[in-house]
């Protein structure tokens, strides 16, 4: 039988385990409306865009953030059916959607070509990481758009009025560990 003040601080650890890992899941956990895509919701009158941005570390974000994205999509198109709507992805989560990624992709690749075919959204990828890995426009396909810089193609949309939802974004030192040692967030 243990010490009873042992039993104290075994139970202690443990909840104390316990906490930090429901810390952990729920920092990882998406809100079913994004808070930025819910006051777009409440407004009377549709924006004059809406873009989604997206820039990790993480090669496989794309693959867990496609369908929520998807989904804060069709609830903006529920509320402003006639609303322009377009997606940047400016990190390595960018390498999924290459042509040579696709067959390891299906799904990820399926979502947004139906979002560009059928919902009209504009999908973008950003040159400057693509770079980064020796890629140009020709490694991804035609529903992906090729901007010479992800920064710069959010800047233009904010420039034209349009709402940014931001789903990941780096830290000012993250994205200069991307662009100073590539080899760490890219795979072959």
């Amino acid at each position: 039988m243990l010490n009873p003040t042992v039993t104290r601080l075994r139970n202690r650890f443990l909840l104390l385990i316990f906490a930090l890992c429901s810390m952990a899941a729920k920092a990882e956990t998406l809100p079913d409306v994004h808070p930025q895509v819910d006051v777009i919701l409440s407004e009377a009158a549709a924006p004059d865009g809406v873009v989604f941005d997206i820039e990790t570390l993480d090669a496989n974000a794309l693959n867990t953030l496609a369908p929520y994205v998807r989904k804060q999509i069709h609830l903006i198109r529920e509320r402003f059916p006639d609303v322009d709507i377009a997606v940047v992805s400016h990190g390595a989560e960018e390498f999924a959607l290459q042509k040579q990624a696709q067959s390891d992709n299906a799904a990820l690749h399926d979502t947004f070509s139906q979002l560009t075919q059928s919902d009209g959204v504009s999908i973008y990828v950003c040159g400057a990481v693509g770079g980064l890995k020796g890629l140009s426009r020709e490694d991804f396909p035609d529903f992906v758009s090729y901007s010479e810089s992800g920064m710069a193609q959010l800047n233009d949309y904010k420039a034209l009025g349009y709402q940014v939802v931001i789903i990941r974004q780096l830290s000012d030192s993250d994205r200069k560990a991307l662009f100073d040692t590539p080899e760490k967030f890219i795979q072959p």
